[in-house]
């Protein structure tokens, strides 16, 4: 974070300076009392289960400088700052902050696939600049700000991730970072629960277009059915897929099992041949995007190739391991949603097993009424697709039992189960050397529990 003076806080937040720090500078931001460094400035936010205020005590005694609060400390005699919303003043001073740089920033978002996206996207460009992305999952009304408080002198570039659960949620974030450039993967049903349809989700998405004007331009999955019409005269559409039609596409698609996928692209008129080391048709998408990016940003082929080859992904999605056992084990379970769960077996398909496919499926989680037949269909999907053996684990087990079975496959290849802890012991009995399993639910599921159950058994 660069400096900020305390006026300058002030002044972005309009809020009233109690208890004046004279001169006082704040390098370093925090909204969690346990993790202050001496000279930070402490944002008290308030939630329906937790309340920073309750927590101001401890900040100052760790040697935080300057408080955030939304309502007077009584007795507080560290330098503080009172607003009306300490959430606002997070995103107040944030924007602030990022006004004080001048690079371009890329914001990128979608139903799934957005954060490795995201990274594939930074992997490429940081082979000519010095970009800042965000980590983890700071990619909402609180990661966002955090990211960008982040931001230092040196970073030529951001790359961030924008997440949603409602409408005008991206919209404010876009009204915050003011991007130059967005990304759209896909739309598909994840948060339908809350949106209600397909066409609400393309609207929420499309927020990220909000402040866009002719120097601005939208880098889109051309190949969705939700984004293959979108037009604009207010800015540039740049469509990326495997469809030529599309401004940048990809052929000669070649699957290497482990280790990932060679396709060519034509830039400028020239083949260009590109490699991912990763399995799974959805990272051709993923890495099509990040392509369109760098060549706005004027990199070339190969650049762009050794941003591509040394990507890797975040941690708990698409990571592969040997177990001692001989077992090859295929951990995402970082999030899950139909479409990502499709891409999912697709990519362990296309592994090719020396012995047997397995499945272990957790509840796809924020899909309202639709949720029973999401889960038989993707019961149905892993049959079509070669799975040998399905597990499921969750309040939806069931649907997927039924799927399955209706699919035509045997009693003796499913097997359904309340909880992820008697999925992963059903898993022990069952895999052998050269099976491949993979392991994938949404967050809320916990499903690394099996990983980490595998593992530890080897």
């Amino acid at each position: 974070m660069e400096v900020l003076r305390i006026e300058e806080i002030v002044k972005a937040t309009l809020g009233k300076l109690v208890n004046p720090g004279e001169g006082l500078k704040i390098s370093g931001v925090s909204i969690d009392s346990r993790s202050i460094n001496v000279g930070d400035m402490f944002i008290a936010l308030k939630g329906e289960s937790f309340d920073g205020h309750d927590f101001i005590d401890s900040a100052a005694k760790k040697g935080a400088a300057l408080i955030i609060a939304q309502k007077p400390l009584s007795g507080c005699s560290t330098p503080y700052i009172l607003v009306k919303d300490t959430y606002r003043a997070l995103q107040d001073i944030a924007g602030y902050h990022r006004n004080k740089f001048k690079i371009p920033f890329v914001a990128v978002t979608g139903s799934s696939g957005k954060t490795t996206t995201k990274d594939m996207i930074a992997s490429v460009l940081s082979q000519k600049y010095k970009v800042l992305k965000t980590e983890g999952n700071f990619n909402n009304a609180i990661g966002m700000p955090l990211t960008l408080l982040g931001l230092r002198p040196d970073h030529e570039i951001a790359v961030l991730e924008m997440g949603m659960n409602s409408p005008g949620e991206i919209r404010l974030l876009s009204d915050i970072v003011r991007q130059d450039v967005g990304v759209i993967t896909n739309v598909g049903i994840a948060h339908i629960e809350k949106l209600g349809s397909r066409e609400n989700i393309l609207k929420a998405k499309l927020e990220i277009f909000s402040f866009f004007n002719k120097n601005n331009t939208a880098v889109i999955n051309g190949d969705n059915d939700m984004l293959s019409r979108l037009y604009s005269e207010k800015y540039r559409v740049i469509k990326y897929g495997l469809d030529k039609d599309n401004d940048i596409y990809a052929y000669a698609i070649e699957e290497k099992g482990e280790e990932g996928i060679n396709f060519s692209v034509d830039l400028d008129n020239v083949k260009s041949d590109f490699c991912v080391m990763l399995p799974g048709m959805h990272n051709v998408y993923n890495a099509l995007s990040a392509i369109a990016v760098a060549r706005l940003f004027d990199m070339e082929a190969e650049s762009i190739k050794e941003g591509l080859k040394s990507f890797r992904p975040s941690k708990m999605r698409m990571d592969i391991m040997k177990l001692r056992s001989g077992i090859r084990l295929v951990s995402d379970v970082y999030n899950a949603n139909p479409e990502s769960m499709k891409a999912a077996i697709d990519a362990l398909c296309s592994l090719k097993s020396e012995g047997k496919n397995i499945c272990v499926l957790g509840d796809m989680l924020e899909l309202g009424d639709i949720s029973g037949e999401e889960h038989y269909k993707i019961a149905m999907y892993a049959a079509s697709a070669g799975i040998n053996i399905l597990i499921a684990a969750g309040n939806f087990s069931d649907d997927i039992k039924k799927g399955w079975l209706a699919s035509g496959m045997g009693s003796n290849s499913i097997f359904a189960f309340s909880s992820v802890k008697e999925a992963a012991g059903c898993i022990e009995g069952i895999a052998r050397p050269g099976d491949t399993v993979l392991v994938k639910g949404s967050r809320g599921m916990k499903m690394e529990y099996i990983v980490d159950y595998l593992c530890e058994r080897g």
